[in-house]
């Protein structure tokens, strides 16, 4: 299929001269909840094929996106830039443990408890960032800074495609298993997952349509997860 937008490999950044470069090896790593098929085919442990959840690339409208962003980082409060810099210091899976171990204790999870949980988490944020590092690759759509307009970003721009979101994907599937572990906790796990993924589009390294994509395809792949434990969406 003829791609309709830009590519992430084809512009540099600005003060660059050439394109980026990155690792797409992450794509290629085998998972625990999901296996390759034939003909790019993904299937779950039933046997069964994924379709993703998922918009493809050429369906989105680039240049509403770059209005969008451009617009917002114009406008961009102290409370965003906050967000913004809280969830780009350190990892988002590293963040999304400190929730898990904080949820476990209110829950008085035991050592079982505990590991058993944090075990489908990881195992599902795994195979979130090797689908969400494939389709990076796959489909290599720019970043907002290779648009040649002057973004007054709060962040640096990482070094790999945009679409979908890795803060996105990663909450995205932190949300279905936490929300099932800990069903009390549902809107805040919710809330914290919105600012999570949010938090790029405030940077100024993401479009929104990374965010809201990356977050319906992480959830996706939690559920994916849960099936394993007879739980998750069919």
């Amino acid at each position: 299929m003829r791609t309709i937008y830009r590519k992430w490999s084809e512009y540099p950044y600005p003060g660059e001269q050439e394109p980026p470069k990155g690792s797409a090896a992450p794509g290629y790593w085998s998972m625990f909840f999901i296996e390759k098929g034939t003909n790019g085919q993904f299937l779950d442990l039933s046997g069964r094929v994924i379709t993703w959840s998922i918009k493809h690339p050429n369906t989105v409208n680039w240049g509403s996106e770059l209005a969008l962003l451009e617009q917002t980082l114009h406008a961009q409060t102290n409370q965003h830039i906050q967000i913004a810099k809280y969830w780009g210091t350190g990892e988002v899976a590293a963040k999304m443990n400190s929730l898990a171990y904080s949820l476990a204790e209110a829950y008085r999870y035991g050592s079982p408890e505990t590991a058993r949980m944090t075990a489908y988490l990881n195992a599902a944020i795994h195979d979130t960032c090797v689908i969400t590092w494939m389709l990076k690759y796959k489909w290599d759509v720019a970043r907002p800074n290779q648009y040649g307009h002057s973004l007054p970003t709060v962040l640096f721009t990482p070094r790999f495609p945009s679409y979908p979101s890795a803060h996105a994907t990663i909450s995205g599937c932190a949300e279905a298993v936490l929300t099932y572990f800990f069903p009390a906790y549902s809107a805040r796990i919710q809330e914290i997952v919105r600012e999570a993924a949010l938090s790029r589009f405030y940077a100024g390294v993401h479009f929104q349509a990374d965010n809201d994509e990356g977050l319906r395809l992480g959830r996706q792949i939690g559920n994916i997860a849960l099936r394993e434990l007879g739980a998750g969406q069919t």
